[in-house]
């Protein structure tokens, strides 16, 4: 689907409290009030997304939480690789609008160098002394997970939200494969009939689910027949061999794993009480900061996302260059706390404005950069 950024809502990016940022001793920017970033979700060849960035003298709890407007974007191309294709815009409030995150302000010496060793140690040491040594770089055991892995696992499905988000993936693979024109043989009646006596399986799972509460736990009995149900599919999409593309069972598991995690999150404070520890641990670390090595700081790329206001700003590509001029007032990196949409730490979202600019507080001059590798 392609949509012209101008004729739809931007999506509401951040909100800065400026007292905060004032705090840390040093800042251009007005010593009170909030800015409001919002820009263009569909990165997909946005070289220069279009953006807008809002000040208000007030703070940030001048103005009423409202609803999302009909036509925002989805988050990122829901035709592309980055979107978690079983999200339904139209059901689905977290398919247009991500889950809330709190940000802290760390202040830190920020060096304008690249490719040198000398600027690299002085970057790793600053962070360093005010993230501390960093923790061992373990990565997200759900994302490397095989089929093979869940079957071992009792703690899934842990209540029926997570099995109507697995039934769902199973359904858009289904859906895709059945009216798939992209391929390299045509589908075989056998294979098309298959693809059906699995899409009815699984629509009776979803009527099951539609019956219940989301968040009721799933008794052991049901647990232990939608697991075998799963792995029978695999299996299953297995034996079609190339007939099919390869359906990510696992890595679809784990994302809807973690999603409904996040779900429960906004619910209440022991919302997520019968979530496995395990499922919560990982989630948890995910983008806690890592142990740095000099190399990262040379490139200044790292596993964990350093979000950034002010300095000079990390980009793969001539962001940062073309923009050394200009004042960053924001600068976003892909971050696995979010979902798979932007979780890419090689992406950098910026937000720049010239000075003078900023010393009159337009704020409508500021332009927007995003760079991938």
């Amino acid at each position: 689907m392609n949509v012209e950024p101008e004729t739809v809502a931007l999506t509401f990016m951040a909100q800065i409290d400026l007292t905060e940022v004032s705090a840390s001793k040093w800042s251009p920017l007005p010593k009170r009030g909030t800015l409001y970033f919002f820009c263009s979700s569909v990165f997909v060849d946005e070289g220069k997304p279009l953006c807008r960035v809002l000040y208000s003298p007030t703070d940030g709890n001048a103005f009423p939480e409202r609803t999302p407007p009909s036509d925002l974007m989805p988050l990122a191309d829901p035709n592309g690789i980055p979107q978690v294709e079983w999200l339904d815009p139209l059901l689905d409030l977290h398919s247009k609008v991500e889950f809330k995150y709190p940000l802290t302000f760390r202040p830190f010496q920020d060096f304008d160098f690249r490719d040198d060793a000398v600027g690299g140690e002085m970057l790793i040491e600053s962070l360093r002394r005010t993230l501390g040594p960093g923790e061992p770089d373990a990565g997200d055991l759900l994302q490397y997970r095989m089929v093979e892995d869940y079957a071992k696992d009792d703690d899934w499905p842990f209540n029926w939200l997570l099995i109507t988000h697995v039934v769902r993936s199973v359904l858009w693979c289904i859906r895709r494969e059945l009216t798939r024109e992209a391929r390299n043989t045509s589908l075989t009646d056998e294979m098309a009939t298959e693809l059906q006596r699995i899409r009815g399986g699984t629509i009776g799972w979803l009527e099951r689910c539609r019956a219940l509460t989301p968040l009721d736990d799933v008794d052991v009995d049901t647990k232990s027949a939608f697991r075998a149900w799963w792995l029978g599919l695999a299996e299953a999409y297995g034996r079609m061999g190339g007939q099919v593309s390869t359906f990510s069972f696992a890595a679809d598991l784990g994302h809807a794993i973690n999603y409904t995690i996040r779900c429960l999150a906004t619910q209440s404070a022991g919302a997520c009480d019968d979530v496995p520890l395990s499922y919560l641990a990982n989630l948890a670390r995910q983008n806690h900061w890592k142990v740095p090595m000099v190399k990262h700081g040379q490139k200044r790329h790292f596993s964990s996302s350093i979000h950034q206001m002010l300095g000079y700003g990390t980009g793969p590509q001539n962001a940062v260059e073309e923009h050394m001029e200009d004042l960053l007032l924001l600068g976003i990196q892909g971050d696995p706390a979010f979902f798979n949409w932007h979780a890419n730490t090689w992406a950098w979202l910026h937000f720049w404005i010239d000075p003078d600019a900023l010393a009159q507080l337009d704020f409508s001059r500021v332009v927007a950069t995003y760079e991938c590798d």
